[in-house]
């Protein structure tokens, strides 16, 4: 049973959570159950909001200074210098990239593609790689799911050369504002995940 789940020990575990969370409740001012329709729901009381300080907006503007002001599309050639990811893109027939000045249309299909307009807004007669003709001919035999797979691995393996994401455990991630903690006992995640809040920990887990 190595590596595999184990119903009982994990059933025993969620009882005894879900029996801890049930004895708190009445002394947890931070959640409360409402009756809708015959169904009992927890609900949780928000967290209260919390104004920047000063010095996070005088970061956040000085860091704001400091980007350079570009266009997507001059984004993708300086990332593909950065990264060959343009050199993954092979032909569909042969597996080797044979049109010239390919790397022009991949990126006007992927910004096509990426701003969900489609071609049109990226199409110029009269510029031969970005004519509609070509860019059609481009996606069609070039962007395909093994290329962008293979596209994704220069992505992920050119991070982990920036210093600042090697920073860390990889078991935290950070999204609208709250901090996810990733652990193999999921049981007790939940308390886990609003540790930083200092409101729910007590009463959910």
């Amino acid at each position: 049973m190595s590596g595999l789940c184990r119903p009982r020990p994990l059933s025993a575990e969620l009882d005894a959570a879900d029996r801890g969370v049930a004895s708190r409740l009445p002394d947890n001012t931070t959640v409360r159950i409402d009756t809708s329709n015959g169904a009992d729901r927890p609900v949780l009381t928000a967290l209260d909001r919390l104004d920047d300080p000063p010095s996070l907006l005088a970061l956040r503007a000085a860091v704001d200074a400091l980007r350079p002001r570009v266009d997507l599309p001059e984004v993708l050639p300086e990332v593909a210098d950065w990264t060959g990811f343009l050199t993954e893109f092979t032909h569909v027939s042969d597996g080797t990239p044979r049109a010239p000045d390919l790397g022009v249309s991949l990126c006007a299909v992927f910004v096509a593609e990426a701003t969900n307009t489609g071609l049109e807004p990226v199409v110029r007669p009269d510029t031969p790689v970005l004519t509609r003709g070509r860019l059609s001919w481009t996606d069609q035999n070039y962007v395909r799911g093994e290329t962008i797979t293979a596209a994704n691995t220069r992505f992920v393996d050119a991070q982990s050369k920036i210093p600042l994401a090697a920073w860390g455990g990889g078991d935290v991630a950070s999204a609208d504002g709250l901090r996810f903690v990733g652990r193999l006992a999921t049981i007790s995640w939940l308390s886990r995940r609003f540790d930083t809040a200092g409101k729910f920990d007590e009463g959910l887990a």
